[in-house]
């Protein structure tokens, strides 16, 4: 980081038992080429692995911030910014490398105040499959379905995005901040940053897609190491449902939704669905905590509809 008071941009990397991942982040950060007046920060989210110790010897300039007790992703990310000094943010997966030149890009989109976060190009490991980046929403089955741009047509743009990737995305820290971060409702892990970009939209602000920034991604390196895939399927369908009770309004589609979890519920009764009904119940165990969500939040400037049109057309 350069000597100025304030760096123009925090790149923050969460991590939990990664060390050889964040290792490879952070090389490849540092190999990007426009690291200029940027600090980095590491929150090591509980590790066990000798994550701190490596970092603070391998990368000096490296500031770590350690939980002495696992957090989850959107606990840890929360601390990051918050720790953080720049009005821009740059939230990285551990799993994430990033290719040269890809800082600026992102950055130059915060010149236009209607920006809450710019999400970069990503690809699978192999570096040419897509893997997320732009990302197009639709009511589907009583939920918000996720569906990335796969022809490489659709992603040579820029262009509006549903949602602001939390393993490689940039965010203004004064709204991230405003919006209150990440919503622990959703802890451990998904949908956090889908709620986040949600509710950002519903202010009125844009997340946005940026093909000149480009990133390589191993998803769910770290949550596919630590939990049985049963209880990932659980968590992100329940976290599913509780995206829809969190934040919808259109009576339409709440009434749908109501229509669909039903039919849903009796079939997976009738075949045995234990994933799906454990996911229901634990959502239905949350319904308090959103009951009081919804209360405290601002009437939507952006109804559902209107974010729904912006962001549900391939040609944008």
């Amino acid at each position: 980081m350069s000597d100025s008071a304030c760096p123009a941009c925090s790149i923050v990397i969460p991590t939990w038992n990664g060390r050889e991942w964040v290792d490879r982040c952070l090389r490849s950060v540092l190999r990007s080429g426009d690291m200029g007046n940027v600090e980095i920060i590491v929150v090591d989210d509980g590790s066990t692995d000798g994550t701190q110790e490596h970092i603070l010897a391998s990368f000096p300039g490296v500031v770590v911030v350690r939980h002495e007790q696992n957090g989850g992703f959107g606990a840890a990310c929360n601390k990051g910014v918050a720790q953080s000094g720049a009005p821009v943010v740059v939230l990285l997966n551990n799993d994430i490398v990033v290719e040269p030149g890809f800082l600026a890009p992102l950055l130059v989109n915060f010149r236009d105040d209607r920006v809450f976060a710019v999400n970069a190009r990503v690809f699978q490991m192999d570096g040419s499959t897509p893997g997320g980046g732009l990302v197009r929403g639709y009511f589907h089955g009583g939920l918000l379905r996720l569906r990335w741009a796969e022809r490489d047509a659709d992603r040579e743009r820029p262009t509006l995005s549903l949602y602001a990737n939390g393993a490689a995305a940039a965010w203004s820290r004064a709204k991230f901040l405003e919006l209150g971060g990440f919503d622990p409702l959703y802890a451990p892990f998904y949908s956090e940053d889908l709620d986040l970009s949600y509710r950002a939209w519903q202010r009125g602000w844009e997340i946005r897609y940026e093909p000149q920034s480009r990133a390589r991604h191993e998803h769910s390196a770290t949550i596919k190491s630590a939990y049985e895939i049963r209880t990932v399927e659980r968590i992100s369908r329940r976290n599913r449902i509780l995206f829809v009770w969190r934040n919808i309004r259109d009576r339409r589609l709440l009434a749908y939704h109501a229509l669909w979890m039903t039919l849903r519920g009796i079939g997976a009764l009738l075949k045995g669905d234990r994933v799906f009904l454990q996911a229901l119940y634990d959502a239905i165990q949350r319904i308090l905590e959103v009951c009081r969500r919804r209360a405290a939040d601002p009437c939507p400037v952006v109804p559902d509809r209107e974010i729904l049109r912006k962001t549900s057309r391939w040609d944008g």
